[in-house]
């Protein structure tokens, strides 16, 4: 606590800029209360790679120009359709409309009788919960760079390929960084290419697996519910925990059964699922309600194999006729079907064409060589035509009176600024002598307003001849190589003198 005596908050204002740009060393409070060194500066180690200069990984004498990418990033196809919206409230509240109690009384006997009352409503709230989501540049040598190596050292390469070629609104836009092609000859946009790679990998699957339950103890890293959670059975009212089975999605396994040997069975439940959320919607009045499946993307291609012909089968031969009614295909009319829907991403249920975004973020197992195990999300995108219900929203710092305009107060001009409408606040530590480093952080949370309209289809088994390749670097099928530089390979330059 600070003295008795009344407080200069200008003073005090004053004071703790001149701290935060004073880098480490402490000071005094106005009323002559200590404050301790500061300490979120840079190391005075740099720990970056540079791409050119000595042991540059791009400084090799005579590399040619274009250098192809074979790196892949997340194809996140669901956060890529997902709308985004600020809102600065901490813990917003939405409601379920569950219903009405039962009629109450018996029926009157007599013409001046009381008749039954009329029950009561129903109202299920739920909550949903920030996540925050950090990352942090290298620390940079100011003055190392610009540099060449020499005049082999060539600054005109050109990159073959985008990673970033597949919309993600969760990764920051990067101060700086105008294009991936930067990266092999501005050290700055390698340096912001690297940090973009790291946000697009390390946040991507949440949206699936986001469980709070992760959270470390200060709340220096957070996690939204992810739709694993989301969508599920046991509903509870916010504030009483009172179950609200009204509220519950629809959860399906498929008992591990294999698609490719049971399309049958699969074309079923997948029917039967999106049968039944639809006849919720209308029969609940939002429609028109719509919905999209997301899936792996070999999953996807897996179910499309069998699909037309299951599709085209099922429930055909019923009752008597079951063991003596001919069946009479098109193969060419089953093939243009496997095609279009491969093109046009949907699976035709019930004759319409259900959206399908195919989604790397998705878990995926693999019980056995060669045979992957995933699930099927049917999410529901808006009701009552154009309303959404599956959403994300961020904390917002360029609010009033929210972060930015505490920092025009609190911190050095500079030190704080926000991109992408306020989503992401990026910070310069203050510089150890030449030494620099920045960072950015989000609060992020994902919302479904309308769990009851959707649905997952588990423990869905297939077998693709060839697996895709992955871009995450802990799963099985990722790959990549080579180095991250080339100190002590060159130059090799004897000093003048012996």
């Amino acid at each position: 606590m600070f003295p008795s005596q009344q407080v200069d908050y200008n003073a005090l204002a004053m004071a703790l800029i001149a701290q935060a740009g004073a880098g480490a060393g402490g000071g005094v409070y106005p009323g002559g209360v200590a404050y301790p060194a500061y300490k979120a500066v840079p190391s005075s180690t740099p720990t970056t790679i540079y791409g050119h200069g000595n042991g540059g990984l791009f400084s090799y004498p005579g590399l040619e120009r274009p250098v192809f990418s074979a790196m892949i990033l997340p194809q996140v196809g669901l956060q890529s359709m997902l709308p985004v919206r600020p809102n600065n409230s901490d813990n917003p509240v939405y409601g379920i409309f569950t219903g009405v109690t039962a009629t109450t009384g018996d029926e009157p006997t007599g013409v001046c009788d009381d008749p039954p009352s009329a029950g009561l409503s129903k109202l299920c709230m739920h909550t949903f919960v920030w996540g925050r989501q950090s990352r942090q540049t290298r620390v940079f040598e100011l003055d190392r760079f610009g540099r060449i190596t020499n005049r082999s050292d060539f600054r005109d390469l050109q990159f073959m390929g985008n990673p970033f070629n597949t919309p993600n609104p969760n990764v920051p836009s990067i101060p700086g960084m105008a294009s991936a092609a930067n990266a092999l000859n501005d050290e700055v946009a390698k340096a912001l290419f690297e940090f973009a790679v790291a946000w697009s990998r390390d946040f991507a699957q949440e949206v699936y697996t986001g469980d709070p339950a992760n959270n470390t103890a200060q709340g220096g890293r957070k996690y939204f519910y992810g739709l694993d959670t989301l969508i599920n059975t046991g509903y509870r009212d916010a504030e009483t925990g009172v179950a609200c089975p009204a509220a519950d999605s629809i959860i399906r396994s498929f008992g591990d059964l294999r698609v490719d040997s049971n399309g049958t069975t699969f074309v079923r439940n997948m029917t039967y699922i999106y049968r039944n959320l639809k006849y919720i919607a209308e029969h609940a009045g939002l429609n028109p309600a719509s919905w999209v499946l997301s899936m792996r993307w070999g999953l996807f291609y897996e179910i499309t194999e069998i699909w037309p012909c299951a599709y085209s089968t099922y429930r055909c031969q019923t009752g008597i006729f079951s063991t003596s009614q001919t069946q009479v295909t098109d193969t060419a009319t089953l093939l243009r079907m496997r095609d279009e829907m491969r093109a046009g991403q949907y699976l035709l249920i019930d004759g319409e064409r259900v959206p399908v975004v195919t989604d790397e973020a998705i878990t995926e197992t693999e019980p056995a060589a060669g045979v992957f195990e995933s699930q099927i999300y049917f999410v529901p995108l808006r009701v009552l035509g154009a309303t959404p219900v599956t959403f994300f929203e961020n904390e917002n710092y360029d609010a009033p009176g929210a972060a930015m305009e505490a920092a025009k107060v609190f911190a050095p001009d500079g030190s704080y600024y926000t991109s992408d409408n306020g989503r992401f606040l990026w910070h310069r530590k203050p510089p150890t002598n030449y030494c620099v480093q920045i960072l950015a952080k989000t609060e992020p949370r994902l919302l479904l307003l309308t769990p009851h309209l959707a649905a997952r289809l588990t423990d869905i088994r297939y077998s693709p001849l060839i697996h895709e390749r992955e871009s995450f670097t802990d799963a099985g099928y990722f790959v990549d190589g080579g180095g991250t530089n080339r100190l002590g390979l060159g130059p090799s330059l004897f000093s003048p003198v012996a």
